[in-house]
């Protein structure tokens, strides 16, 4: 899992302002620096596989080890990877590539310096540094791209070299989507005023090895999408052509939003289709989410399938409908094609506990505070039949998730933090080792630990001030 996704019902309104958000297509960007520095190590290159990680973290790491901030920059903190908004709060934060975490360090006496990206193995070693980058992108858990100036470039996780690039700017809020070996690109035009409103953009297909225009007249629709983007583009490849959904903002401040389709070939914009205020597609669905995100209404070719009120479950793709047409509301389950309910646990509660599926949605979790025992539990359950499997600590983030483990950071917010490795088909706790010094340390700052991240070998928890790491699993 490249970032937690919190549990909505625990956060209130600011969940529903997150769930939002991702509907929006808001992509995460991860503020960075480089520089082709030819003392900096290589390391040895890897892909992260579909839960290469998976069976080994079930058992008790081998080496714990520790890396401080100002062991790699001089009053050094470890920052978020992307830009803060005013209400967020600045932790820490990572994205795992491959065998490698790519994270930002800072000078906290020389904030004007700008942050120092990193490339830390999973036994703790620093492979590389590097200056001057302004945002990154791990699409696919395997590959890295990175802003660098007015040019996108394709960065090595592995020794921060960036050879090459394209003129290119990539719109503010939104993230590459890579398909194919074609990374597809929101941009914003060349030429494009810096204080117009809603912001231009364009939609840009490069190979994504070269990173040279597969469309002959490069970047598409910047006249058919003029007016569009003030909250902010959303890219969709899983129809046949290219789709991007924008928005504009209303009096209400509710986005109205129109559906665009792109030729994949040619990037020709071949159509358009009005969503409608709050409206998001999903395909093969359109779902309108109340202002508040308190109801919700699901379309498909213009006809009302199902309308409900309460409050959608989390999801970590920010798709509230799963590819067979259930969507999770309150503590019921609902078949969006039919409009009856699945299953329902109204004995879990719904007006304090926090409600999400798990990203593969094979499992829901019900995250509450059990005030007997003083902490957060969680409550796993089968999708498909809404019956319990376990429960178990929990926390109000969504933990890291393999085939076979949830990995997290579980806290009385207190006096105790722990990361935690839950086999996720019984709850039982594998292995659990101490952080409450780094746990402290953050939350003097008001921030939370980053992460865990999760690599082929490696398990990571990132502090402000220290990045501790688990690895030589056995098994």
């Amino acid at each position: 899992m490249s970032t937690g996704t919190s549990t909505g019902r625990l956060l209130g309104i600011g969940a529903a302002l997150v769930a939002l958000v991702v509907a929006l297509g808001l992509g995460a960007w991860l503020l960075t620096s480089g520089d082709d520095d030819p003392d900096r190590d290589d390391g040895p290159g890897g892909v992260k596989g579909d839960g290469g990680a998976a069976a080994a973290v079930l058992h008790e790491p081998g080496r714990t080890w520790e890396l401080r901030a100002d062991e790699v920059v001089p009053n050094g903190r470890f920052v978020p990877l992307g830009p803060v908004g005013d209400d967020e709060v600045p932790d820490p934060s990572g994205v795992v590539v491959g065998d490698v975490l790519v994270a930002a360090v800072a000078d906290d006496q020389a904030e004007e310096a700008g942050p120092l990206l990193v490339g830390i193995s999973g036994d703790g070693k620093v492979l590389w540094r590097g200056k001057g980058y302004t945002a990154c992108w791990a699409p696919d858990d395997a590959s890295l791209f990175c802003s660098r100036g007015s040019a996108l470039v394709r960065v090595d996780p592995t020794t921060g070299a960036s050879p090459g690039g394209i003129e290119l700017a990539v719109a503010a809020g939104s993230a590459p989507v890579l398909d194919d070996g074609v990374l597809y690109v929101v941009v914003t035009p060349a030429g494009a005023a810096e204080d117009a409103y809603p912001p231009p953009f364009a939609v840009a297909a490069l190979d994504a090895e070269t990173l040279e225009s597969v469309w002959p007249d490069g970047p598409a629709g910047t006249s058919e999408l003029s007016g569009y983007g003030a909250g902010s583009p959303a890219l969709d490849l899983t129809g046949p052509n290219v789709s991007v959904s924008a928005w504009q903002e209303t009096r209400s401040g509710e986005a109205d939003g129109s559906q665009f389709e792109l030729d994949r070939a040619t990037g020709a914009v071949l159509g358009s289709t009005h969503l409608g205020k709050g409206a998001f597609p999903e395909r093969p669905w359109t779902v309108d989410r109340g202002f508040g995100n308190d109801k919700v209404d699901v379309y498909r070719d213009g006809r009302l399938l199902l309308e409900l009120k309460g409050q959608p479950w989390d999801t970590q793709d920010g798709r509230l409908t799963s590819p067979e047409g259930r969507i999770g509301m309150g503590a019921t389950l609902y078949d969006v094609t039919t409009g009856e309910a699945v299953w329902e646990r109204s004995d879990l509660g719904d007006e304090l506990s926090g409600w999400r599926w798990t990203a593969d949605r094979a499992q829901v979790a019900v995250t509450g505070f059990d005030t007997e025992a003083g902490r957060m539990t969680t409550t796993y359950l089968d999708a498909d039949t809404g019956e319990t499997l376990w429960s178990g600590p929990g926390t109000d983030s969504a933990p890291t998730e393999t085939p076979d483990a949830f990995v997290q950071v579980e806290t009385d917010y207190e006096s105790s933090w722990e990361v935690q490795a839950l086999d996720r088909s019984t709850g039982k706790v594998a292995w659990s080792q101490d952080v409450t010094r780094i746990g402290q340390e953050n939350d003097e700052d008001g921030t939370a630990i980053g992460g865990p991240y999760v690599g082929p070998g490696a398990v990571w928890a990132l502090g402000a001030t220290t990045l501790v790491g688990f690895t030589d699993f056995p098994g």
